[in-house]
């Protein structure tokens, strides 16, 4: 956890992840015999905005506290992602270091999403 926060205050996040475009996403979402688990970290109301299909929405100040949250998702690939990528990159180191190994970050996580015209759903609150 230290090392966590020390990566936030000293803006200087390693991640290892594989970094993936969001066609490379829409176009591995599309196939429906690649299971992925998209994990969206940003807030409720973020996600209730506008959101990934499938997703699933898991805060990541809910996950810095209780990485126990995700743990039935360290055997699958998982696509972490937050609004620009600094929530999601914080997530990611700390999975990492869990052992979490098949876990990959997109290049501009949401607004790239959004401006890319992909589709969202949206919950009306």
């Amino acid at each position: 956890m230290l090392a966590i926060l020390f990566a936030l205050f000293s803006n200087e996040l390693v991640v290892s992840a594989e970094l993936w475009t969001v066609s490379e996403l829409k176009e591995t979402i599309s196939d429906v015999d690649h299971e992925l688990v998209l994990l969206d970290v940003r807030t409720q109301s973020e996600y209730n905005g506008g959101h990934i299909k499938n997703a699933i929405n898991i805060s990541h100040d809910h996950i810095l506290e209780k990485p126990e949250l995700v743990a039935q998702f360290k055997d699958s690939q998982m696509v972490v992602f937050c609004r620009s990528g600094v929530r999601a990159g914080i997530v990611i180191q700390m999975l990492e270091s869990l052992g979490f190994q098949d876990i990959i970050d997109i290049d501009g996580d949401m607004l790239a999403w959004s401006k890319a015209g992909y589709s969202v759903e949206i919950i009306n609150e």
